[in-house]
């Protein structure tokens, strides 16, 4: 049995961002990060598309972790300006030119995540395994792996996603806010790629398309579980007729060559009562997950990420007992914020009232507050 400081379960985005930031802020604590390999499973990226656009504060997350000059050299490409068909059918325009924070990224994910992992791991010891069992201690924790070792921990951090790996087993569950799911596809296309992101609003919900590369395009109908039954979104055919629905979207979709089938991703919103406990963390989409609309899903698993590793750091090499139970507070103002500023987007949107992906926003939003709703888990 290996017995570590830390063990960081999940090499996604929150869990590199943790590992990197433990070793810049408590470099004399053995870390772990616990993760299958790209070849047994993806991990916390499992299920994604490919297509993403990171925000302008992806800057400040990335020079914090001294990571900023290796990500400009991976040659992501910059986007100054999103289009968007929201609140009125026509299209308007956000510049980024004059953002002082600097442009958005349009990334390739699979290539970002393995680029951001290789980078934020590299002071950590990598076990590719998954963790299968976790049993409290007096001192830590046992974590015991499906490749059939165990370690011992004096601290956990989940970051294994959405799947929430350890925190389930807990019995610290998330209640999910909304049914939101994507049906995710990529196409070839003909001609020159437009290279802004558009997002588009129709009446069951909405869309999103960017530009990948090689003349790939990604295509997505963000809209209600239920709904997307009905829709039969995860057909060929339902997908073309749902796209047909929009304006903007079905123009750049003219130039499909050929469609890739698409898929279901899971994207609602989801906030977990408890982010913290006895020497215990969870972090990313583990402590709460958030609407795509938000554009800032990467970059707030990054930040909490962040701010998980030093809490962490605070408790083991500094004795600041109250350090765990700080980052939860903040976990949770975060998605108080949030819940708050969602509801105002969508509440923007008044051209479909009574379709039942907006009229089921407008009823949910005095309970998107997580400071209430969550105290009933």
């Amino acid at each position: 049995m290996a017995a570590f400081d830390i063990i960081v379960a999940g090499a996604g985005p929150a869990g590199a961002a943790a590992s990197r930031a433990l070793a810049m802020c408590a470099p004399e604590l053995r870390v772990a990060v616990i993760a299958p390999s790209e070849r047994r499973g993806r991990g916390e990226g499992r299920g994604q598309g490919r297509g993403e656009v990171l925000s302008p504060l992806v800057q400040p997350v990335l020079r914090q972790l001294g990571l900023w000059p290796t990500f400009l050299a991976q040659g992501f490409a910059p986007s100054h300006r999103t289009l968007t068909s929201w609140d009125q059918a026509g299209l308007t325009s956000s510049e980024l030119l004059l953002e002082a924070r600097g442009p958005s990224w349009r990334v390739d994910r699979r290539a970002f995540d393995g680029w951001l992992t290789a980078e934020g791991c590299r002071a950590a010891e990598r076990v590719d395994a998954k963790v299968c069992h976790l049993a409290r201690e007096a001192d830590g924790w046992s974590v015991a792996c499906d490749d059939g070792n165990s370690h011992s921990a004096r601290l956990v951090i989940d970051a294994t996603g959405r799947a929430r790996a350890l925190a389930d087993r807990q019995g610290s569950r998330a209640k999910a806010q909304d049914r939101l799911i994507a049906a995710y596809a990529e196409a070839t296309t003909s001609g020159p790629a437009a290279p802004e992101l558009l997002v588009e609003a129709f009446e069951d919900g909405w869309w999103y398309t960017m530009a990948l590369d090689q003349g790939r395009r990604a295509f997505a109908c963000m809209t209600d579980a239920d709904l997307a039954r009905g829709l039969r979104l995860n057909t060929p055919d339902g997908w073309r007729r749902a796209l047909a629905r929009t304006q903007f979207v079905s123009a750049l979709a003219s130039k499909i060559i050929r469609l890739e089938p698409p898929r279901l991703i899971p994207a609602g919103s989801r906030y977990a009562a408890t982010t913290a406990g006895f020497h215990f963390l969870c972090a990313g989409d583990a402590a709460s997950a958030f609407d795509p609309i938000s554009g800032h899903g990467v970059v707030k698993a990054m930040r909490s990420g962040v701010f998980a590793a030093y809490a962490a750091s605070d408790c083991l090499a500094r004795g600041d007992a109250a350090a765990l139970d700080r980052y939860g507070a903040w976990i949770a103002r975060e998605a108080a914020a949030y819940a708050t500023t969602l509801s105002e987007h969508y509440g923007s949107v008044s051209r479909w009232p009574e379709r039942p992906f907006w009229r089921r926003r407008r009823a949910d939003a005095p309970s998107r507050n997580p400071s209430s709703s969550l105290l009933e888990q």
